[in-house]
């Protein structure tokens, strides 16, 4: 009797697995890719999935607490170039691989801004509910997480990257594989809740292997909604070599094997238009405002000549070389180079946060850190060319530039100055963040290499601890840049910088992989804007600022700001520099109603004098809004 209710239970046991195999296969039919997010607007977002047959879907979706359902049917469009490589085909499926999907593309419109909704995608007898948020109107608090090289195929279940040790020349292998290591990833980022999801290049191993695209799929959407990263979160991208990078058996960085390969990218991610006459360059590089920031996604794969010193792959032919593909120019005077400088002027005046994204890293002490060519500390797909773009971040005050390539967690600063709307010189500082340890990497810096810019460098700046074998904290793992933008008051916004890494955890007791921690670098960086209009941030007048006299102004040794007060109360008179931080509080007490005078010498609270430049002050009453305006210093003049 015990024996026959074995034999049952494993024919049932049986029975289930065929049943599994049966509704996977049919999910693949339904869903080849789990719905996603994309380009979301304040009105609007694209809902994109692909399915397996030319089945048209259908997308329902609806506003908690409003009444009626609404509901649209998909247009299925045959997606040729997402077709599996007659290679993968031969070698992985035995010659039955699966055909080319169909690309569903929904764009939902007519919503409220800074609204979540409830949506439902239903393809066959499949369906996946969830939910997105449309961008916010105006300054809202809004978070986004960024990073880089991700890298995935399915090879990379059981390889365990390389991992130098600080203290020793032998070589050793990480603590995770690189899939253990990205799904861990991406579940402390599902955890944070962000509102955008950035990526910085790199997103497979081979961006001609579609296989290595299921792989991504796999691991940023699902059929479970708690589980889909990209069915939550809209996602922003910038492409990386490895999207150009058709594979080792392919064509690899050939044409038209990149243009290939790239175009499988482009078929995934929807962007804002660059209004590029061709159609091919749209989607490689865009400009997309979220509430108080702007991201401006750049492709710096490419630059012409090839060979030469301000190439950033020698291997890849773009659309300056004799006979090269469409990867764009990015050096002066090239198509992207004046759309860049056109958006960020854009920016400057309309966010109060700048950031830039692209993958190759400029300033580094990774591989990619020497100069470009070939030859002993040098290097032929070298980060250092897109230093030709610095100058115009620093201009235009940029806040911080994202990247990857070296897979390195590593933080430059390059100071300069910014040319403010009105004509006004300030001094301006950028960091750039090498967030390039998404799954893949974990390398430390390369010899040889001087970075002169940095600022902190995991491999020397987070020594490990070990006990009884085991790493209780320190050293480099995968992880990712945590961005908050928050406001301190009505008129003073933090963007908050925090590096964050995912831990793995072991048991002491039998040296067992036991779970994750999410952890953090001691590098958060926090930059600060003041906004001093209803529509644009530092560097312009408040409309209260006539109020006040500031005289002299500008001024050499000493000001006096002049305001009156109608009421008794506290007043508090601060200075901040250009950057927004605060550097002096002159006054910070009760006052009697009438006019008052404080005078500022051009010191900080220290007692330092302050450097030459733009200043802002501001007038905080117990009645009535903050009054803002601005002083600049210069030591040097009489005034």
């Amino acid at each position: 009797m015990i024996r026959y209710m074995g034999m049952k239970r494993k024919w049932l046991a049986i029975v289930i697995l065929l049943g599994s195999v049966a509704l996977s296969i049919k999910a693949q039919e339904d869903f080849r890719v789990w719905p996603y997010l994309q380009n979301p607007s304040m009105d609007s977002i694209t809902i994109l999935w692909f399915s397996g047959s030319d089945l048209p879907g259908q997308v329902e979706w609806y506003r908690p607490g409003d009444q009626g359902l609404k509901s649209v049917i998909s247009d299925p469009l045959p997606s040729e170039s997402l077709a599996y490589s007659r290679w993968e085909d031969s070698t992985f499926f035995g010659g039955e691989a699966p055909s080319f999907p169909f690309r569903h593309r929904v764009r939902i419109g007519d919503l409220e801004a800074g609204a979540t909704y409830s949506y439902e995608v239903t393809q066959g007898s499949a369906s996946f509910h969830s939910t997105f948020r449309t961008a916010p109107q105006g300054n809202q608090a809004i978070r986004f997480i960024v990073y880089s090289d991700s890298e995935t195929e399915p090879e990379s279940t059981g390889n365990f990257t390389s991992w130098p040790d600080p203290d020793s020349v032998y070589s050793r292998k990480y603590l995770i594989d690189q899939t253990t290591g990205y799904r861990n990833n991406l579940q402390v980022i599902r955890s944070r809740q962000p509102d955008l999801v950035l990526i910085a290049g790199d997103l497979t191993q081979h961006g001609g292997e579609q296989r290595d695209w299921d792989a991504f799929w796999i691991h940023n959407t699902d059929s479970v909604t708690s589980k889909s990263l990209a069915g939550q979160v809209p996602m922003l991208t910038a492409p990386g070599n490895h999207e150009y990078y058709e594979g080792n058996y392919l064509d690899g960085y050939s044409q038209p094997g990149s243009e290939r390969a790239i175009s499988r990218y482009l078929t995934y991610f929807e962007a804002p238009s660059n209004h590029a006459l061709q159609k091919e360059r749209l989607g490689r590089y865009y400009s997309y405002r979220y509430g108080p920031v702007t991201v401006i996604a750049l492709d710096l794969c490419n630059n012409g000549l090839n060979g030469s010193e301000d190439d950033t792959n020698f291997y890849l032919l773009g659309e300056s070389d004799p006979e090269g593909g469409m990867a764009p120019d990015f050096g002066h005077g090239s198509r992207q180079y004046t759309w860049l400088e056109s958006q960020l002027i854009e920016s400057q005046k309309n966010s109060l946060f700048t950031f830039v994204m692209f993958h190759h890293i400029p300033y580094s002490s990774g591989p990619h850190s020497f100069p470009a060519g070939e030859g002993e500390y040098l290097d032929n797909q070298s980060g250092v060319p897109a230093r030709l773009l610095t100058p115009l971040f620093l201009e235009y005050g940029v806040d911080a530039v994202f990247c990857g390539h070296d897979e390195i967690w590593e933080r430059s600063e390059v100071t300069g100055t910014e040319k403010l709307p009105d004509g006004t010189e300030v001094a301006h500082s950028i960091s750039f963040f090498d967030v390039g340890v998404g799954g893949d990497g974990l390398r430390g810096p390369m010899e040889g290499s001087d970075n002169s810019h940095q600022q902190f460098l995991v491999h020397e700046d987070v020594p490990e601890v070990w006990e009884e074998g085991i790493l209780v904290s320190g050293g480099k793992h995968y992880g990712h840049l945590e961005v908050d933008i928050l406001p301190l008051d009505d008129s003073t916004w933090n963007a908050v910088l925090t590096p964050a890494y995912v831990f793995p955890l072991y048991n002491k007791t039998d040296s067992t992989y036991s779970g994750i921690e999410r952890r953090q670098y001691n590098d958060q960086v926090v930059l600060t804007r003041i906004v001093v209009d209803t529509t644009v941030s530092v560097g312009y007048e408040s409309k209260m600022a006539a109020q006040v006299r500031c005289y002299p102004n500008p001024f050499s040794t000493q000001t006096t700001f002049e305001y009156p007060q109608g009421v008794v109360g506290e007043v508090r008179v601060s200075i901040f520099d250009a950057q927004g931080r605060l550097i002096r509080i002159l006054h910070d007490k009760t006052s009697r109603t009438g006019s008052h005078t404080i005078k500022w010498n051009g010191k900080e609270n220290s007692g330092i004098p302050v450097p030459s430049g733009l200043y802002l002050y501001r007038i905080e009453m117990t009645s009535g809004d903050p009054i803002s305006g601005r002083v600049v210093f210069n030591p040097s003049s009489d005034y």
